[in-house]
């Protein structure tokens, strides 16, 4: 099936998918159903020192998105987002993000179908509105799926928490190929204001066609990639593993990531084995302790009046060389400073020290983004 129509295809799913959700309140009383709006947008400001690819200075509307959530009754609700300004590697397209349908009355666990993001990695699982960087570190971007069409299972106890997902394409067509993923977190420690989390995931993926990795440089706005792998033929399978942890202590919280990805391909091409990780760390000044729940840290209670100030630091790495895959080497130190002026705005900025090399040649520039965001 050629990839145009794959996206009519995935197109067609998503409608299907809108429409039922729209439509379970009509068999509902209307006084049952409880609508809530959100939406964000993001916009950023890069400025550059320049090395060897020219970068420009600018302003980018990285987010703008409109969604709602439905609860039907006890057991039934449902999310839909839509993207005006979605970020692709061939510019920006709208697109839809969640579009999910939850059961919640079993006890075993939560029933979710539709499109929603894979568990996998404790930083891509964190909302946008909630990271305390502008983006997400290189191994994250670079390794973890993001939102996928399928069907998945999450149970929440106490002490750990337990999510597995089979899943298809993405609607917009990007993203193609049959997989299932899993992802087990456990808190050992969670009393007196101190958290210890520990958390593996795995995904085993069957693609379709041609791959490709590569990551941004914690920043959208310069529009360029220091490392980036050619696109991939025969690649018959990819197994990505990741290894979690954090340690919060009030308003100090340390967590790292590792990924690796493991490409297994045929008709005499050989395996690839890529990898990287982060470490960060982040120190809310004012002495609030950011939430956590299932398995994922939330939000930044903002009760004052002056707002809440955050400071943050962060190096990242990726390697994506391998034998004859060569997609180049990065690592980042970024320092970065947050403030909640309260629970709907709030200013972030992070200056970016690069340090890259592809195909023996290396490009070090310095970057420095600031980001204005407003959600609801």
């Amino acid at each position: 099936m050629k990839r145009g129509t794959r996206s009519a295809v995935h197109g067609r799913i998503a409608c299907a998918a809108v429409c039922v959700a729209l439509t379970l309140p009509l068999t509902l009383p209307a006084a049952a159903v409880e609508f809530t709006p959100h939406g964000r947008v993001h916009l950023d400001y890069g400025a550059h020192d320049d090395d060897v690819a020219p970068m420009h200075d600018g302003f980018l509307l990285r987010r703008a998105r409109l969604g709602f959530d439905a609860k039907f009754d006890a057991d039934w609700s449902a999310e839909i987002a839509y993207d005006f300004v979605d970020a692709h590697d061939d510019g920006f397209h709208a697109g839809f993000k969640d579009v999910v349908l939850r059961y919640e009355g079993w006890k075993a666990a939560d029933l979710s179908v539709g499109q929603f993001k894979l568990p996998f990695g404790l930083e891509a699982l964190m909302s946008s509105n909630n990271s305390s960087f502008a983006e997400p570190a290189l191994p994250t971007n670079a390794f973890a799926p993001s939102r996928r069409l399928g069907i998945g299972a999450h149970a929440t106890r106490p002490r750990h928490t337990l999510a597995a997902m089979a899943f298809g394409p993405s609607i917009d067509g990007d993203d193609t190929g049959l997989g299932v993923a899993a992802r087990l977190t456990a808190t050992p420690i969670a009393a007196d204001g101190h958290r210890l989390h520990l958390g593996i995931a795995a995904v085993a993926e069957w693609p379709h066609d041609p791959v490709k990795f590569s990551a941004w440089p914690e920043s959208r706005v310069p529009d360029v990639k220091f490392v980036k792998t050619a696109s991939l033929d025969h690649v018959r399978r990819i197994d990505r593993i990741g290894l979690e942890a954090a340690w919060q202590s009030g308003p100090v919280l340390v967590q790292a990531e590792w990924m690796r990805a493991a490409l297994d391909r045929n008709q005499g091409d050989a395996d690839a084995v890529l990898t990287g990780g982060y470490v960060a760390a982040s120190w809310i000044v004012t002495g609030e302790a950011r939430t956590y729940r299932n398995g994922v840290f939330k939000s930044v209670p903002i009760g004052r009046p002056e707002g809440t100030v955050e400071l943050t630091a962060r190096f990242s790495r990726v390697d994506l060389d391998d034998g004859s895959v060569r997609g180049g080497t990065e690592d980042n130190l970024t320092v970065g400073l947050v403030y909640y002026a309260n629970r709907h705005l709030r200013l972030i900025a992070n200056a970016i020290k690069v340090n890259s090399a592809r195909r023996g040649k290396t490009d070090d520039p310095n970057l420095l983004v600031i980001r204005m965001q407003l959600a609801f």
